[in-house]
């Protein structure tokens, strides 16, 4: 049987990946993931290159619609970039190689993002196979996260559709302080931010700008985590009645996770993200995924088995 030669609303590009002085070993975050999920994706589904779409590198002038130019000017400073990325020893290593080698893989992203958006807008669906730096903010970064790459896109989309009414599905084991900080005081933003209480960043400001913030204890099962999506996914819609959904799916909840601490097992993902998509598709709402934290080994693996289970059951079509 010969490949299928249709275009797929997923954004990959080599260039996501992270590499800079094996800096894998010392950090827990799997910085070449996107490659490992890109390529079962296109072994499982039998696609080409060809068949993903690819993003450009974010120019200044997009970065510039969130952060201020002294942020991103700071970014050429390695302590600057050390403390983001939470990799003490990087500080010593040139500006340049950070800039090679973590920097241009996340401005590359943020622009699979923004790609994203108008993807989905056209389409339905479309998934990222990057992004969902939520802790960015505007004038500056955290927990690995350099730019604010769902405000950015957003900030993008109004230039062509001012109106438009987003809502943003935060279901990261952490709670997304950079996009409500930057965010939350507009009207046509709606946050659902689903996460450990007692997890980082315990930023209580950007908490209060949530419009719904559910707060889980540590060690929530399948279950009752679920039972609680079914809950809240259908109430935010309602209320808010979104032109676009931007779904930030971290798979740190995932059990096993070294930086979680939610006892979601890998079929009780496959089931959330099941949840999410199937919410949009009723209610037709075009949707975008994005990856965001994902800290064990398999998260790639977890995260590419949910995209299959999505477009095998139909509900993603392409």
């Amino acid at each position: 049987m010969g490949k299928n030669m249709n275009k797929i609303p997923i954004i990959y590009s080599r260039k996501y990946n992270i590499s800079v002085l094996c800096i894998e070993y010392f950090h827990s975050f799997d910085t070449r993931k996107y490659k490992k999920i890109y390529k079962y994706l296109k072994k499982q589904l039998n696609l080409t290159k060809e068949q993903f779409y690819s993003p450009n590198r974010i120019t200044e002038e997009k970065l510039l619609l969130v952060h201020s130019k002294e942020y991103l000017k700071s970014l050429t400073r390695s302590s600057i970039v050390s403390e983001i990325a939470e990799i003490p020893i990087i500080k010593f290593v040139p500006n340049i190689i950070l800039q090679q080698g973590i920097l241009k893989p996340m401005r590359y992203a943020t622009t699979g993002t923004i790609m994203g958006t108008e993807l989905a807008l056209k389409f339905g669906w479309a998934i990222n196979l990057s992004g969902g730096y939520h802790h960015a903010k505007r004038d500056h970064g955290e927990g690995f996260c350099v730019y604010a790459d769902i405000p950015i896109a957003i900030k993008c989309i109004w230039r062509k559709n001012p109106e438009l009414k987003i809502l943003i599905i935060d279901l990261d084991a952490h709670q997304g302080n950079g996009c409500s900080a930057i965010l939350g005081k507009d009207e046509r933003v709606a946050i659902l931010d689903i996460f450990d209480q007692l997890a980082f960043p315990r930023d209580r400001f950007a908490e209060n700008l949530v419009s719904h913030k559910v707060l889980v204890k540590r060690r929530i099962r399948d279950k009752l985590y679920l039972e609680k999506l079914d809950y809240w996914i259908p109430k935010a819609i309602n209320e808010h009645k979104p032109d676009l959904i931007i779904y930030n799916a971290g798979s740190d909840i995932y059990i096993d996770d070294p930086l979680g601490s939610l006892y979601v097992s890998e079929e009780g993902i496959l089931a959330r993200d099941e949840m999410v998509f199937k919410s949009a598709q009723d209610n037709d709402i075009p949707i975008l995924m994005l990856l965001s934290g994902g800290y064990h080994k398999r998260s790639w693996s977890i995260i590419g088995n949910s995209i299959v289970n999505l477009i095998s059951k139909g509900i993603l079509n392409y």
